[in-house]
């Protein structure tokens, strides 16, 4: 009798403290889903302390988060800006200025990635030779950035070349197909001389491996620097090149910028117009009479 007592009790003792535990380990409600609020509620307690240390942030490090904001605002008033010049070939002075007062914003905020792209941007849609400031700040935010690569500039559009330009004696010297392609003149390569011939409108220019010496429209003509062969490519002294193909070249020091103003392209933008302009007094004339 005393052995069916001792069991009956031990019995009792064990199923007294296995509900307790199958409960905590449902949650509680002997249901199953006391797993769910326990997640839940450590969600929420985990947002709870990331809205704390936001606003921790915020109240502790006030100018941590004003930065934030800023740039936050001249992300949205540069992408506004692009779009109002999404269909459209000029900028007005006052489109101008709002990409300058973003180039200052974003230096403040030491972005000086952003900074920079935006420059390139005003410089390549609001390029005047006669005003070099744009190309002046750009120079600036380039050695800013520890850019060490020569930039070249075609009526302030970047040249992209495949293999990069490079200085020696003192000449920067660029592949000759991105030079060519550039200012649209033909290249014809003769591999028993050694020589390029590279043609446009009326001029030629005839220029020989390793050899101080071209030929411009059937004259000799002594170079600084001979034209290099590296990695497989003909380079070519730019400034020479450029000025016999009626370009006109200037280097900026700071940011290593060159600069090539297409005087050829001028004169014919100058024709078109002159032409545009008889043709539209020849109409007004006709019509008149």
């Amino acid at each position: 009798m005393m052995k069916k007592l001792v069991s009956a009790s031990l019995v009792l003792a064990l199923l007294t403290s296995a509900v307790p535990a199958a409960l905590a380990k449902e949650g509680g409600d002997g249901n199953g889903k006391g797993n769910a609020k326990v997640e839940v509620s450590e969600k929420t307690a985990k947002e709870e302390k990331t809205t704390d240390t936001v606003q921790d942030t915020a109240e502790n490090n006030p100018s941590s988060a004003k930065s934030v904001l800023d740039n936050v605002k001249t992300k949205k008033e540069l992408i506004e800006l692009r779009q109002e010049l999404k269909h459209s070939t000029e900028i007005t002075s006052e489109q101008k200025a709002k990409y300058e007062a973003l180039v200052s914003e974003l230096e403040k905020q030491a972005d000086i990635p952003q900074s920079l792209e935006v420059q390139l941007e005003l410089v390549e849609r609001y390029y005047n030779k006669t005003d070099r400031s744009s190309v002046v700040k750009l120079g600036k935010l380039l050695k800013a950035s520890g850019s060490t690569e020569i930039t070249t500039l075609l009526d302030g559009k970047v040249l992209v070349m495949e293999e990069k330009p490079f200085v020696q004696g003192g000449r920067a010297l660029v592949p000759i197909r991105a030079i060519s392609s550039a200012l649209k003149a033909e290249v014809t390569w003769d591999p028993k001389t050694s020589s390029a011939l590279i043609t446009r409108g009326d001029d030629s220019i005839t220029l020989y491996l390793n050899k101080k010496e071209a030929t411009v429209n059937g004259k000799t003509v002594a170079l600084e620097i001979a034209p290099v062969l590296k990695n497989g490519r003909l380079f070519l002294p730019l400034r020479f090149v450029s000025e016999q193909l009626k370009a006109e070249v200037n280097w900026q020091e700071e940011g290593k910028i060159v600069l090539i103003d297409d005087l050829l392209k001028d004169t014919d933008e100058e024709k078109t117009e002159a032409n545009i302009d008889e043709e539209t007094e020849s109409t007004s004339n006709e019509t008149q009479s």
